[in-house]
């Protein structure tokens, strides 16, 4: 690009330092200024963006400078779709963090809207781009496992025992499915990633592990491009984001922060399957920024980027989909 996009950040700090930093790496924008209620975001911004910022005092007053092409929204997730809205009612483009938002109704009515009327609209699924994910991704399409059999894949921690009651983690309002929305989504995405479009065939949720209202624990079983899925989404069991792939020719075992993945052999002729790790070989890439850059070129062109909104509905609705079918199940403690 000739010229960096410009653009203001909704939620400066927080996980919006993270989205800074990776825009910063692309070298495909320029940020203007941004919307906080915390003054000490915008010091600690500036000395990372080295100047001054411009201090909006809304989303609308942002949307509102010409100067500004596209608006990043990294607020809680509950904010994203309204804020998302005023920006692309002012023609902005915009750019939602995950999870798009806890309103099935209202995601849908962002992204109808964004594509109606041709307002870029991007999504901040990150887990895909990795180079881990990447590699796992390589391997499967090279039918490295022969035919897959089954998945299955968990993400989970201990946070259900720890938010304070004013975490918007704990509200079920603004948190539909608990530990699906607010972390599982992104494995969602993964499978999508991997192996195309799914749906939920059964299930069961537990609610009665914490005293909060919101869901403590969902097991999924359903399928992803054909392939037989098992979902596991807990709040209330130890940090672990992995998943595990089944083919007739072997298995692949991948296991995230730290990442780790392996590789075991089937050979019916020994009898010996030995587990190949391959995580040294694992090729860096720069994916994440390839999509943020595919976004900026979006911004200019006035199209949907390949990491759109869209996407990020598609695996809300696998959320709102795994809450409706799930047969609430009690557990001795």
């Amino acid at each position: 690009m000739d010229k960096p996009v410009q653009y203001g950040i909704v939620g400066v700090g927080g996980f919006g330092a993270q989205r800074r930093e990776r825009l910063r790496k692309c070298s495909a924008y320029r940020i203007i200024g941004g919307v906080d209620i915390r003054h000490e975001a915008f010091t600690k911004a500036e000395a990372e963006e080295g100047r001054a910022l411009k201090r909006y005092a809304s989303v609308e007053e942002l949307s509102a400078d010409p100067a500004i092409e596209a608006v990043f929204i990294a607020t809680p997730a509950s904010l994203h779709v309204p804020q998302a809205m005023i920006a692309a009612r002012a023609g902005k483009a915009v750019f939602c963090e995950k999870p798009l938002g806890p309103s099935l109704e209202d995601c849908r009515e962002l992204v109808e809207y964004c594509e109606e009327h041709g307002i870029p609209h991007g999504h901040g699924f990150s887990a895909r781009f990795s180079p881990l994910w990447q590699e796992v991704k390589r391997l499967v399409e090279a039918g490295t496992l022969c035919r897959i059999v089954s998945v299955s894949a968990a993400t989970m921690h201990t946070g259900g025992f720890h938010f304070g009651e004013g975490c918007w983690r704990f509200k079920a309002g603004e948190n539909p499915g608990g530990p699906l929305f607010q972390c599982g989504i992104h494995k969602l995405d993964t499978l999508r990633f991997l192996f195309g479009e799914g749906r939920w065939l059964a299930g069961v949720v537990n609610r009665t592990i914490t005293s909060s209202p919101t869901d403590d624990a969902y097991v999924l079983l359903g399928e992803f491009g054909g392939i037989p899925t098992t979902f596991h989404s807990h709040y209330v069991a130890s940090y672990r984001h992995a998943m595990e792939i089944y083919g007739t020719k072997g298995d692949l075992f991948i296991t995230e922060f730290p990442d780790k993945l392996e590789h075991k052999i089937t050979d019916l002729a020994s009898g010996f399957e030995p587990v190949h790790d391959l995580t040294d070989t694992i090729p860096p890439t720069d994916a994440e920024g390839d999509a943020l850059r595919d976004f900026a070129l979006s911004v200019r062109a006035r199209r949907q980027p390949a990491m759109s909104g869209r996407e990020g509905l598609k695996s809300m609705e696998l959320i709102f989909e795994a809450v409706r079918i799930a047969k609430p199940l009690q557990l001795p403690l």
